[in-house]
């Protein structure tokens, strides 16, 4: 056992290393990589501007981007645990009025995951205008025209994650925080994730994020945007992620499993090419990842950041960084170098 974590640390401080070049090659401003197992936490490693460690990162919040999508989607699929949400059922079943038309009324709750509605895409910059509000978003869901039958082409986007905030408030009758709270946050430990950003010495200032005043991030903050809005730390990514590979602690194992098997390989809107996606979850494949293996899930945000599981590994990893529209690419990449430390190969 002692051989086997000093491998997961040497590989660790590996990672680190590797991304630290991204920091003081000026590419990312701050780089935070932690490693996990399922019962153990490897460390956390973190460097500043100048690319020096800084432990004072550990413990900052970070705004996620889309690993929001993970956080909201793991809310639902406690719902669908419950037996109180069924993803391949229409979403008119439980909002009536969102069946406006009859393609509407074919938009299933998988294809809100899977980001094949059919609705056009929409991003923080939009959801971040001053005249925006959660009656707004729901106007803009029931009336943009859809520009491709429901669930026959993937077109990423973030604001159709509104209709989560729509089916909680139905199902629960509370607002996407208070679910949060009670069916993610407070069963994992979570102590630091909200979708306001907090006192600004305990948050990461985020280069070029879309929301650029005071007035517009607190009119942000109150849409609950559940496909990109919270901030969070690196433990509470790690306490999401153990309470996920620690079979019954979350989920059912069964649940579990409809949520990371591929649900939809429907071609992309811009390109053409086949994605794949989850009811929650990404798991197509990453150049920047040589080692990939298919047993290994995810989703990244805009601003470098990553959260990823593989399972029968038995391995968690978090990347954190604070430039919005660096992608994903660093992380990636950085979680190669884990995989190469290990000597884990692709795969199943």
């Amino acid at each position: 056992m002692e051989s086997r974590i000093t491998a997961w640390q040497s590989a660790l401080e590996q990672a680190a290393e590797h991304a630290r070049t991204y920091v003081t090659s000026g590419h990312l401003p701050t780089a935070l990589v932690a490693l996990a197992t399922s019962t153990e936490r490897i460390g956390t490693r973190a460097c500043n501007e100048t690319g020096e460690e800084a432990t004072d990162l550990y413990d900052r919040r970070f705004a996620l981007a889309s690993i929001t999508k993970a956080i909201t989607g793991t809310g639902m699929a406690c719902l669908a645990d419950e037996g109180k949400l069924d993803y391949t059922k229409p979403v008119a079943e439980y909002i009536p009025e969102f069946g406006a038309d009859e393609q509407r009324k074919r938009i299933t709750v998988g294809d809100v995951f899977t980001h094949t509605t059919g609705l056009p895409s929409k991003f923080a910059p939009t959801m971040a205008d001053g005249g925006c509000s959660s009656e707004v978003c729901r106007r803009w869901l029931l009336e943009d025209q859809l520009q491709s039958e429901p669930g026959t082409e993937m077109a990423y986007t973030s604001y159709t994650y509104q209709i989560l905030n729509w089916l909680v408030e139905r199902l629960t009758g509370g607002t996407m925080s208070s679910f949060l709270e009670e069916h993610v946050y407070g069963p994992c430990g979570m102590t630091g994730t909200s979708f306001h950003p907090g006192p600004e010495g305990g948050r990461v200032p985020t280069v070029d994020h879309p929301v650029k005043d005071a007035e517009h991030m607190e009119q942000f903050c109150k849409l609950e945007v559940s496909g990109g809005g919270l901030w969070s730390t690196a433990p509470d990514l790690l306490s999401l992620g153990q309470a996920l590979l620690q079979p019954g602690k979350l989920l059912r194992p069964e649940t579990f499993r409809l949520v990371t098997a591929t649900r939809s390989t429907a071609p992309r809107r811009d390109t053409g090419e086949p994605s794949a996606r989850t009811w929650g979850w990404v798991k197509e494949e990453q150049p920047a990842f040589p080692c990939q293996p298919e047993s290994g899930f995810y989703h990244g945000g805009a601003t470098g950041t990553l959260l990823y599981l593989d399972p029968p590994r038995d391995l968690l990893f978090v990347f954190l960084s604070s430039r919005w529209g660096s992608g994903n690419d660093h992380a990636f990449a950085t979680l190669n170098v884990v995989y190469e430390a290990l000597g884990l190969e692709g795969g199943s």
